[in-house]
């Protein structure tokens, strides 16, 4: 029971540090979304840029701090 309370709780604090970091920026896609292709396996998603398949499963995102308005 301790070991999975223990990992319970590193799980949680895992969860707070991403939220903590991923709310101080915004994502935003870094091309056009009709660029975007989906691969047609079922029950697994993947994003490539059209005419670049060849360079594999990617999705370019711009970063930039999140400033309130």
């Amino acid at each position: 029971m301790i070991l999975i309370a223990d990992s319970t709780l590193r799980s949680y604090r895992i969860k707070a540090v991403l939220y903590g970091l991923v709310r101080r920026f915004e994502f935003s896609l870094a091309t056009q979304a009709g660029d975007i292709a989906w691969s047609n396996i079922p029950a697994i998603r993947k994003a490539y840029i059209k005419g670049s398949e060849d360079r594999g499963p990617h999705m370019p995102l711009r970063i930039k701090p999140y400033v309130e308005a």
